[in-house]
């Protein structure tokens, strides 16, 4: 037996494996929740419980493992999806052999108990998240999501339908304690599941909808009414849109939103590319309560915001890959400068600006690094004299793109 052996249980009863019995009976110590360990009826002074201190027992078990015993884990689920397994190596600095053992994952149990194909699914923990991504989890076709105390599956239903109400009527499954005597599977819409409650040991399952609005719409350019901010100090719809198809986004990454104001630039940029890290920097405390609140509306987990300002306070972030620069007044020549030796090989920095004076540095500032410029003349319809219509023009923006070989 290897010094460590992590065995994912998942819904199966662990005294049923001829394996797990063995390889229980050859460890030294074994480490599982309350559960686990009572199906194996271990000798005294054996079993080690695993529950809220289980980062701390997972560090002892890989220094007993040091020590020359050997260890068995028993992780309810699956230990490498959100569970102990992610723990224990993220503890292993010493590179102790470890042996991970795969169990049937609820995800499995269920699709095959419904007998529906699982292989354009998509997978989310809800488990130990303070937020949840729903607009990401909203807009998959099929998606399952697993629950737990915080947010248990029928707590996910009514998060959706809070968050989207247009979904109310998309076809949806709760699933719960699957695999024990308590198993409860029950079909319904997210409007009715929302209505019922659910262990933490759940799952909510949505279904493909026909109606195309059950779906949030794309995250570009969203309606300015979308956003809290403070008078008026957003960069409009379409602006917004040419500032993100400039910034070319990459699927992961680091992108900084610098002088985030409502954060919309940054906000969309987070919601499109969900596996972007992206991190807004804003110096006014009532615009950083903005961010907050257009964050929390928009679901974008991954979008931080930083109190500060630039350039003092770009040590704070990590390198980016991508950064927009929205303003700047008389310290933008000093923001580009500490920006760009900032940005990573190969990385993109767009400036916007409304003024002359902010243009006339923008155009001047490090041709050599140039991508591109653009002049964007935008004319929005607009009631006049009671019963026409005319076109208002809003305010020139000028955008530059430029590059860090």
């Amino acid at each position: 037996m290897p010094p460590v052996t992590v065995h994912s249980c998942g819904i199966d009863d662990p005294a049923a494996d001829p394996r797990l019995r063995h390889a229980a009976a050859q460890a030294d110590l074994v480490y599982g929740s309350a559960r686990l360990l009572d199906a194996l009826n271990l000798p005294e002074g054996k079993g080690i419980l695993l529950g809220a201190d289980a980062r701390s027992k997972a560090a002892d078990a890989l220094a007993a493992a040091a020590s020359g015993q050997n260890i068995l884990i028993l992780a309810s689920g699956d230990a490498l999806y959100h569970g102990i397994g992610g723990t224990i190596l993220s503890l292993n600095k010493q590179g102790i052999p470890v042996t991970f053992v795969p169990g049937v994952t609820a995800f499995q149990t269920l699709f095959h108990r419904l007998g529906l194909p699982w292989d354009e699914a998509r997978h989310f923990s809800a488990h130990h998240q303070e937020t949840i991504p729903l607009r990401e989890i909203l807009s998959c076709p099929l998606a399952a999501v697993y629950g737990g105390t915080r947010h248990t599956a029928a707590g996910i239903a009514r998060a959706c339908l809070g968050h989207h109400p247009a979904c109310a009527e998309r076809p949806a499954v709760l699933a719960e304690n699957l695999g024990t005597p308590g198993e409860r599977i029950t079909r319904g819409t997210i409007s009715t599941l929302a209505e019922e409650t659910a262990s933490p040991t759940s799952i909510l399952l949505l279904l493909p909808a026909d109606a195309a609005a059950a779906s949030p719409i794309l995250p570009l350019g969203l309606n300015n009414a979308s956003y809290s901010k403070e008078n008026n100090l957003i960069t409009q719809e379409d602006v917004r849109a040419v500032i993100l198809s400039r910034l070319r986004l990459p699927a992961w990454g680091v992108l900084w939103d610098i002088g985030a104001g409502s954060g919309s630039i940054g906000l969309e940029a987070a919601a499109l590319r969900p596996g972007l890290d992206v991190y807004g920097l804003e110096k006014n405390e009532n615009r950083l309560n903005d961010i907050r609140r257009n964050r929390e509306n928009l679901s974008a987990i991954r979008y931080t915001a930083v109190c500060g300002t630039a350039p003092a306070d770009l040590n704070l972030l990590p390198a980016p890959d991508r950064i927009f620069i929205g303003g700047g007044g008389r310290e933008l020549v000093g923001i580009l400068d500490a920006c760009i030796a900032r940005l990573r090989p190969g990385g993109i920095l767009a400036a916007s600006a409304v003024t002359l004076e902010a243009e006339h540095i923008l155009h001047n500032w490090r041709p050599e690094l140039r991508l591109g410029s653009a002049s964007i003349d935008i004319a929005t319809s607009s009631p006049i004299a009671g019963q026409y219509t005319h076109y208002k023009p809003l305010h020139r923006i000028y955008i530059h793109t430029f590059s860090q070989a």
